[in-house]
């Protein structure tokens, strides 16, 4: 019953849940984007904790993309 578009996260080495992006990804039926972040990006592992400046640029331009724009 998803109706908002989603970004899903998938980080190399993900030791909590791997595999899970990847099986929501294919679940989900409305407008979708899927982001993987590697070792070599320094963004792998779980929640991305030596990536976080990448994260939050590829989070909110996702944000960007997709919220309307309230102008000035």
């Amino acid at each position: 019953q998803i109706t908002t578009p989603l970004l899903v996260l998938d980080p190399d080495d993900e030791q909590f849940f791997p595999g899970q992006p990847r099986e929501l990804y294919a679940l989900l039926p409305q407008e979708k984007q899927i982001l993987g972040f590697t070792e070599a990006q320094g963004a792998n592992g779980h929640c991305q904790p030596t990536g976080r400046r990448l994260t939050h640029h590829a989070l909110l331009d996702f944000l960007g993309d997709h919220l309307p724009d309230r102008g000035p």
